[in-house]
C-alpha cells in the first residue's frame, strides 16, 4: 500500500563486514547511493537501517544484526512497498535468511530494489534474477570461509601466531606497512609470567601469589587486581612454551615463531600438577583453614599420605576430643592439631630469625630438578597407560596392582627431588624482621603461613604407637629443605 500522495514507500538497508576489501563500499556510501536513487524517483523513505562491521554469512557464529531485524519488521508489518539494498549480498549471504526475506516480500507484496532496478518476487524473471544473485552471494561466502580456513591452517602449521596477544608478549609491527609481523617478549610482563609459573610449580598457593603481586603493584593486562583463579588460567596457556594451538588442540611437532617464556617441561609439569587427583579441596587455599592441611605428610611406612584436620567429636565416655591431624589415606596416624601447629610454628619462627635463611634458599635449584620432574611425569604416564590397559582387559588386576605398588613410591621420590626452591615474598618479609619475626608471623594470613612452611620444610607426622596418648614432639619431624638440621 502506498501513502496518501501515491508515492512509493521504501526502506534503505546497508551493511558491511568487519573485513573490508578494495571493491566493497562503506555503509555510508551504500546508503547515500540508495538515497539518491529514491530521491530521483520521488519515493518516500520510511526508514534507514544499517549494520556496521557485521557479517551476514552463516559462518558468523550467529551474531545478530539489529538493523536487518528492524528492516524485516518493516517488511512484515506492511510499512514499505520496497526494500532497497546496494547489492543482494548486502541483505544476506545465508540461504535460510534469503528464503525468509523472499517469503516475507511475496506475502507482503514488497519489492526488492538492487542495482537501480526493482524486482517483484511474484514475477518469474525477477524471482529468477534474485534467486541467482542469492545463490552467488551464498557461494562467495563459502569460498571466503574456505579461503580463510586454509589460511588459518597454514599459519598454524608454520607456527605463526594468531588471535589476541597474550599477557607477557607485545606486538611486533612492520614500520612500513603498520601490519603485525610477530610477537616479542614484553619486558615487564614476561618475567611476571615466568615468576607465576615457577611459584605455582613449588605448590605456593595461588591466593598468596595473587596477594603478593597486588601488594607489589604489578598490573594485570587490564589494570585490575590479580585473582587466584586467573593465575591458573594464565599459567596453563601452551603459548608460553611456544606450543601452537589450533582449534583448542596443541599441534604435535609445531613450535611457535615467538620466544618462549617457560620450557615445555615446565608446561607439562603444570598440566600434570593440576590434573593430579591428590590436588583436591584440601590443597585449595580457599578451603584450607589449618597450617598443615594437605602439606604435612603421614610417616607410616609405605603410606606418605597427606594429612587433614578432623573436626571435634565426642568420645564414648562423653569427653570432647580436640581437632586433630589425621592421614586421609591410611587413617592410622593422628595427632592433636593445635599441638602440632604450635611445634611447627615455633621451629619455623626460630628458623626465620636466622640471618642466613633467605640466602640459603636462594642458592639455586639442584641441577637434577628438571631430570627428576621429567622422570615423575614419565612414570605417571606409564602408570596411566597401565590403568587404561587394565580397563581394556589387556592387563590383569594382579599385574596392574603389582606395577602400581612398585611405581608410586618412585613417583613420590621423583616429585620430592623435582620440587625447586622458591622464596615466597611473605618469607622474605618475615625473615627481614629479625628479632620481630614472631610478631610478623602472628599476623600473616593462613595462606602465607602455609606457603612459608611448604618452602622451608617437609613436615612428617609419625605413628604414635599403641597406648601412647601423650603428645611427643619427637613424633613430628621437620626436615629443612636447606641449611642446618
Amino acid at each position: 500500500m502506498r501513502n496518501a500522495t501515491g508515492a512509493r514507500r521504501v526502506a534503505l538497508y546497508g551493511r558491511v563486514s568487519i573485513e573490508r576489501t578494495e571493491r566493497s563500499k562503506s555503509v555510508d556510501d551504500q546508503l547515500a547511493e540508495l538515497r539518491q536513487w529514491a530521491e530521483r524517483e520521488e519515493w518516500t523513505i520510511t526508514g534507514t537501517y544499517r549494520d556496521d562491521g557485521l557479517s551476514a554469512s552463516r559462518y558468523a557464529n550467529g551474531r545478530a544484526r539489529p538493523g536487518w531485524q528492524r528492516a524485516m519488521d518493516a517488511v512484515n508489518g506492511g510499512d514499505v512497498d520496497a526494500l532497497l539494498v546496494w547489492e543482494i549480498s548486502r541483505a544476506s549471504r545465508d540461504r535460510p535468511v534469503f528464503a525468509a526475506l523472499f517469503a516475507a516480500c511475496a506475502d507482503s507484496d514488497v519489492q526488492i530494489g538492487t542495482g537501480g532496478r526493482l524486482h517483484d518476487l511474484t514475477d518469474a524473471d525477477d524471482g529468477f534474477i534474485l534467486d541467482l544473485g542469492a545463490a552467488l552471494a551464498v557461494r562467495e561466502s563459502a569460498v571466503i570461509s574456505k579461503r580463510t580456513r586454509r589460511a588459518a591452517e597454514s599459519r598454524a602449521a608454520a607456527g605463526r601466531p594468531a588471535g589476541s596477544v597474550p599477557y607477557g608478549y607485545r606486538r611486533v609491527v612492520d614500520p612500513d606497512t603498520g601490519h603485525t609481523i610477530g610477537r616479542a617478549l614484553h619486558p615487564e610482563q614476561g618475567p611476571i609470567v615466568a615468576e607465576i609459573v615457577r611459584r605455582l610449580l613449588t605448590r605456593e598457593p595461588a591466593n598468596a601469589i595473587a596477594a603478593d603481586l597486588n601488594r607489589r603493584g604489578v598490573p594485570t593486562a587490564t589494570g585490575k587486581q590479580w585473582r587466584p583463579g586467573n593465575l591458573r588460567i594464565l599459567a596453563l596457556r601452551p603459548t608460553y612454551a611456544r606450543l601452537r594451538v589450533h582449534h583448542g588442540q596443541v599441534l604435535e611437532g609445531v613450535r611457535g615463531t615467538w620466544p618462549a617464556i617457560i620450557t615445555e617441561d615446565e608446561h607439562d609439569r603444570l598440566v600434570e600438577m593440576f590434573k593430579d587427583p591428590a590436588r583436591d579441596k584440601f590443597r585449595n587455599p580457599t578451603y584450607a583453614r589449618h597450617l598443615g592441611t594437605g602439606i604435612f605428610r603421614c610417616g607410616r611406612e609405605g603410606c606418605d599420605g597427606r594429612m587433614r584436620v578432623v573436626a571435634q567429636s565426642v568420645s564414648g565416655k562423653g569427653h570432647h576430643r580436640p581437632p586433630s591431624y589425621s592421614c586421609r589415606v591410611c587413617h592410622k596416624v593422628s595427632r592433636t592439631q593445635t599441638l602440632v601447629d604450635d611445634l611447627v610454628e615455633m621451629l619455623i619462627v626460630r628458623r626465620l630469625s636466622r640471618p642466613d635463611v633467605v640466602a640459603e634458599l636462594e642458592q639455586g635449584d639442584d641441577p637434577g630438578v628438571a631430570e627428576a620432574a621429567a622422570e615423575a611425569a614419565r612414570l605417571k604416564l606409564k602408570l596411566r597407560a597401565a590403568r587404561q590397559a587394565w580397563d581394556d582387559d589387556q592387563l590383569s588386576l594382579e599385574e596392574y596392582t603389582d606395577m602400581r605398588a612398585r611405581t608410586e613410591p618412585k613417583i613420590r621420590a621423583a616429585e620430592q627431588r623435582a620440587r625447586p626452591r622458591h622464596v615466597p615474598q611473605a618469607l622474605i618479609d618475615v625473615a627481614s624482621a629479625g628479632a620481630e619475626a614472631a610478631e610478623k608471623w602472628a599476623v600473616l594470613p593462613i595462606g602465607d603461613r602455609r606457603a612459608i612452611v611448604a618452602a622451608l620444610a617437609d613436615v612428617t607426622i609419625l605413628p604414635a604407637g599403641r597406648g601412647k596418648w601423650k603428645f611427643d614432639p619427637d613424633g613430628v619431624t621437620v626436615k629443612w629443605r636447606s641449611g642446618p638440621a
